[in-house]
């Protein structure tokens, strides 16, 4: 296969400072680049007739988000969490040390915790905590910690 690799995943704001403040100062995400899109390319590639477009590419270790903002035509939908089983993009998952601690963060950086889904699993091949919270736009991030730091999976 000629794929090479994942770029990133593109996540429309409604405000790019909270945004920011969200990502880096709560989740520890460094900014790589910013930019801003006019122009009739970008149109077409964005499908969208109007564009005043301001993007930021963001890094923790392996996984980059680009964050973009719409001035023009601007964001549609709502800041409501989706359903995990509607169609598209359900969630990011994020492992992390101490699920409490970054549950902390999270509410302290605009985002929000979703309490009843606290979960924790016990069994030989699934050992860990998990727990859905938001950014500040809805957008379900999974934090999920295992008692070993390792990964989900043993082989069968």
């Amino acid at each position: 296969m000629s794929i090479k690799a994942i770029g990133h995943v593109g996540i429309c704001v409604s405000d790019m400072d909270r945004s920011i403040r969200f990502w880096q100062d709560g989740m520890g995400f460094e900014v790589l680049r910013q930019s801003e899109f006019h122009g009739r390319s970008w149109r077409r590639i964005l499908e969208l007739e109007e564009l005043d477009l301001h993007t930021r590419i963001i890094r923790r270790d392996h996984m980059t988000l680009e964050l973009l903002a719409f001035d023009k035509p601007g964001h549609v939908g709502s800041a409501e969490r989706r359903p995990m089983n509607q169609l598209g993009f359900t969630h990011l998952a994020v492992w992390v040390r101490d699920i409490d601690a970054v549950a902390k963060r999270v509410v302290e950086y605009g985002g929000a915790i979703v309490e009843e889904t606290r979960t924790r699993f016990d069994h030989p091949r699934l050992k860990g905590q998990w727990l859905i919270c938001t950014d500040p736009d809805g957008v379900r991030v999974e934090l999920v910690e295992y008692p070993d730091g390792e990964g989900i999976l043993e082989p069968a």
